[in-house]
């Protein structure tokens, strides 16, 4: 079991069975750590935690497939892109800080060669590296090579031709043979599956594949003005009638075809609206906006960003341990957005929850990344009011 320690008491992780938990501190001496420095402090909440759990790491900007909505504008390799020896010196900085997850992706993992040796260092150096695909150039012989991460999750935005929704292609045979590929192997993996006003029709096609290829979860991602996307985003994102119907409509459909449904942290106030009871979501580990402190993104030539949608800062992955607590770094004002938001976020119940929804999208759509997610339930019926 790896752990760490934190000020409310620490965070332990495990790969089989795979978990990361939040835990106090009597827990910790529960399990016969002796208590740290961390503790002399009397603040026992969950702050600013003393590094990121998870790094979104997209090893290259290369990619073939080049589709139109990427949010990492990937095509060309990254001027600057780590080489082997650097990329590994990044991942050691990250490892001494205590991270546990690395989510490598790209661009298209797959295309950068020494992709295998990469992923092997990390976890030799104690990180779990997960990866992120499209399917094409897979074979069997790259599938067994595969199980090195501990999990593997491919891009399918939608059944048939609902694939090509915001690929520009029918991708759905590439798909479904590397599944084949994968489950063929015993690797254990999922589908990302990018959700628009387009494909939102589509969502009980997606569990009947997941339900007959005989796969764990689906995790639904929003279509987000990052990159590529920020061109399309007005025509492709979800309706707000889509973001209120999302939440039931994944309950339902999760329990009757026994596939897991996870949303990422940008869907968080569709999840809210719905009047779950915080101690639930809290016990639940669900979080909204993290960037900059649960979670980081960096992109192939090192540079670090609060999370791999928003735009990059002037940090270096080599420069993380000094600046990721800086308080006159970029990260720190990201983290702070709270203190500068307004209404409804100030005066929600879910707060300290949800984070005001994605701040990449506000950051697009107002100007001003501290403002309230402008496509938020709450906030949508919140300026109703005030017009």
């Amino acid at each position: 079991m790896k752990y760490r320690y934190e000020n409310f008491g620490g965070i332990i992780a495990s790969e089989d069975p795979p978990f990361l938990a939040f835990v106090d501190r009597n827990y910790m001496r529960e399990l016969g750590f002796k208590a740290s420095s961390l503790w002399r402090t009397k603040d026992e909440s969950i702050g600013v935690l003393s590094a990121p759990t998870e790094v979104h790491f997209a090893i290259t900007n290369k990619c073939s497939v080049k589709c139109p909505h990427c949010y990492m504008d990937a095509g060309s390799i990254d001027e600057g892109e780590l080489d082997t020896e650097n990329m590994k010196k990044a991942l050691k900085v990250l490892s001494r800080m205590g991270v546990f997850h690395i989510a490598m992706g790209g661009g298209e993992a797959l295309e950068r060669p020494d992709l295998f040796e990469v992923a092997a260092y990390a976890k030799k150096i104690g990180l779990v590296p997960n990866l992120t695909i499209s399917g094409y150039n897979l074979n069997k012989d790259i599938a067994k090579k595969l199980k090195i991460f501990g999990q593997v999750n491919l891009s399918l935005d939608g059944i048939g031709k609902n694939s090509e929704v915001f690929r520009g292609k029918n991708i759905f045979d590439t798909v479904t043979k590397a599944f084949d590929l994968l489950l063929e192997v015993g690797i254990s993996t999922g589908i990302n599956c990018v959700l628009g006003k387009r494909n939102f029709l589509g969502l009980e096609e997606i569990f009947d594949f997941a339900s007959k290829k005989g796969l764990k979860e689906v995790e639904f991602l929003r279509f987000k003005p990052s990159g590529r996307g920020k061109k399309l985003y007005q025509d492709e994102k979800m309706t707000d009638k889509q973001n209120i119907d999302l939440v039931p409509s994944l309950a339902k459909l999760s329990e009757k075809y026994k596939i897991t449904a996870k949303i990422d942290c940008s869907f968080v106030p569709m999840l809210c609206y719905h009047n779950p009871p915080t101690e639930i979501l809290e016990s639940m580990a669900t979080y909204g906006c993290e960037a900059g402190n649960v979670l980081l993104g960096i992109r192939s030539n090192g540079k670090v960003s609060g999370c791999s949608f928003l735009e990059d800062t002037d940090i270096s992955v080599f420069d993380l341990p000094k600046q990721f607590k800086n308080p006159e770094s970029q990260l720190a004002a990201q983290r702070d957005w709270a203190r500068n938001t307004g209404e409804p976020c100030a005066s929600c119940s879910y707060l300290k929850i949800c984070k005001g929804g994605c701040h990449g999208v506000s950051k697009f759509l107002t100007g001003d990344f501290n403002n309230p997610d402008p496509e938020c339930p709450f906030v949508i019926e919140y300026n109703q009011k005030q017009s």
